[in-house]
């Protein structure tokens, strides 16, 4: 069986958005997998990966270690169900991997963060507050994450109206049905659901409307997912 190294919050919280993408892509192939939990501090856990950062599987004898390599790993491994249908050389799903990854996680990351800090394990705390500290140049993410929540909201939904323009006009990123692409930017959404209580979407926009249709996909996986 497939092994699955995935990034753990406080009480069982999984908000990583690679990790969804991972957890989404294995579950569109129908492939089973066990959970493998690591903390920001549990590094030597994936170290047999020489990684630093998660998802990691182990499938077999085989080590991937990045969310695109195992999609890609996985969409050779197992070439049922496609998760680039229709995008054979990946440039709509590669896009949208790196509008994804630098355009809508920088626009979360300061609206989220000092919820992130509050829901980490108590083993992981110093961590978070040393490396989160250092990158946005103070330990006060809840005065961090009020300041950016006063003008954020109206930025982070502007930056999604590439998808907003697509969801217009069919359900899923990838046409009628959801495929990789549209995993990656669903991860993206899943990191806030998972640790703050606040919704970052606006009820009314289409992109809220598709999320809900992510949530129940798979007999609702990411719908029961732990949240705040």
């Amino acid at each position: 069986m497939i092994t699955l190294y995935d990034l753990v919050f406080a009480d069982d919280r999984r908000p990583s958005p690679f990790c969804w993408r991972t957890k989404l892509a294995l579950r569109h192939k129908g492939l089973d997998w066990r959970d493998e939990p690591v903390g920001f501090t549990d590094k030597e856990k994936i170290a047999f990966a020489e990684s630093k950062l998660v998802p990691v599987i182990h499938d077999g004898a085989k080590v991937v270690k990045d969310s695109w390599a195992i999609a890609e790993h996985l969409e050779k491994a197992y070439p049922d169900k496609p998760l680039f249908p229709d995008d054979p050389t990946r440039a709509h799903a590669r896009f949208v991997n790196a509008w994804a990854d630098s355009a809508v996680h920088m626009a979360i990351f300061p609206l989220i963060v000092g919820d992130l800090v509050d829901r980490v394990r108590p083993a992981d705390k110093a961590y978070m507050l040393e490396s989160r500290g250092k990158r946005l140049g103070t330990t006060d993410f809840a005065a961090f994450q009020a300041n950016a929540r006063e003008k954020g909201f109206a930025a982070f939904r502007a930056t999604l109206e590439p998808a907003r323009r697509i969801l217009a006009t069919q359900p899923f990123l990838s046409g009628a049905a959801p495929a990789y692409a549209d995993y990656i930017l669903f991860g993206s959404l899943m990191w806030p659901r998972c640790v703050s209580p606040t919704d970052l979407l606006e009820d009314g926009d289409v992109v809220h409307a598709w999320r809900e249709r992510m949530l129940d996909l798979f007999d609702g996986m990411a719908r029961r997912a732990k949240g705040p």
